[in-house]
């Protein structure tokens, strides 16, 4: 008989919808993974989480798990990831902390400092890596099957509908919009896929009007050891766009879509109708979560093994300087209403 399966305790920081529809559903499936502990400040809200997914738990002060816990995954808004992943390191613990990592560049810089200090894992949830077509377009780069890449286009866009169960996104002082809660997905993607080294913002423009983007236009180089790119990436937080990654090179372009699908397409130069369609051999029908269980089971089997299956902590620094560079260099992006205001009054004073 073989003996139990050992499983990394887990406490989750923050009960809302990354938790409830992510987290929580992926660690009831991970084999080496058992949650203990939920932690809100709304303790009605942990109790409530706490009671649907049978965890034994609930609390409303982080520092009461330091001692009963292995790990912790920090799901709270952005301004407080330092400090809660700074504090649960400094107590033993580690730490799979969501994105953005940080709120700056400085404030990950101490995060990682604290990692190294201690001795404990810090991974960031960069879950989009692990999708099937991320993974082959990573490798179908990597392989030159483009040659030389030129040019990317990326566009990312739906009409927001994430069940927040607070209204933190919007309403703090310190929240910002889709290019903080998006572009980290976009820009990391970018960054491995690639194998980018450098990047280099030229210009972000939004409609945030002082207030929160919903909408940003972003055309930005990124540099590697063996060329330059040049390209876009748009986000919106109130329509759909394409929602798909396009590489442009010397042989053609690969395609595939944002959120991880099993499909990439490839248009040879000089057809460019109709692509060519690599997919998945014999897909299992896709689980909910699926890539969150993996990247669960990954970070705890480093935790039982010292070894390092996730995305760690530094390689979160180049996309946090990108976010930071977009915010200093943003000007108003002009909407379509306001064009059409604009060849208004211009054509009115042509026909005087």
């Amino acid at each position: 008989m073989n003996p139990p399966k050992k499983k990394v305790k887990f406490a989750i920081i923050g009960s809302g919808a990354i938790t409830e529809e992510s987290y929580l559903p992926a660690a009831e499936t991970a084999s080496n993974v058992v949650v203990t502990h939920l932690v809100d400040l709304d303790i009605e809200r942990a109790r409530d989480v706490a009671q649907c997914f049978q965890i034994p738990n609930f609390i409303n002060d982080y520092q009461e798990i330091f001692g009963k816990v292995d790990a912790v995954v920090v799901a709270t808004p952005p301004n407080s990831h330092a400090k809660i992943s700074i504090d649960c390191m400094n107590n033993g613990l580690h730490v799979l902390c969501e994105k953005p990592l940080a709120s700056s560049v400085e404030q990950a810089k101490d995060m990682i400092e604290a990692c190294e200090r201690t001795k404990t894992h810090l991974g960031i949830g960069m879950v989009r890596r692990l999708s099937w077509s991320a993974q082959i377009l990573k490798k179908l780069i990597a392989s030159n099957l483009l040659g030389n890449i030129h040019r990317f286009d990326i566009e990312e866009g739906w009409e927001f509908n994430w069940p927040l169960r607070t209204g933190h996104l919007f309403q703090s002082k310190n929240s910002r919009g889709v290019i903080e809660d998006t572009g980290p997905h976009l820009f990391d993607l970018l960054f491995w896929i690639l194998g980018a080294e450098n990047a280099e913002v030229k210009s972000c423009r939004d409609d945030s009007r002082g207030g929160i983007e919903a909408n940003a236009l972003i055309e930005l180089a990124v540099e590697s050891s063996s060329q330059k790119s040049t390209g876009r990436i748009e986000l919106s937080f109130t329509r759909r766009l394409r929602n798909t990654m396009k590489f442009y090179g010397e042989r053609g372009c690969l395609e595939a879509e944002t959120v991880g699908a099993n499909e990439v397409f490839f248009y040879p130069v000089g057809q460019n109708d109709e692509p060519l369609t690599l997919r998945q051999k014999d897909p299992m029908p896709k689980k909910k979560n699926e890539d969150f269980v993996l990247q669960l089971s990954n970070f705890a089997a480093s935790v039982l093994n010292g070894t390092k299956k996730y995305i760690p902590a530094d390689e979160a620094i180049a996309t946090m300087s990108l976010i930071e560079e977009c915010y200093h260099l943003r000007t108003s992006i002009v909407q379509p209403w306001e064009m059409k205001h604009l060849e208004n009054f211009f054509g009115e004073k042509n026909d005087e």
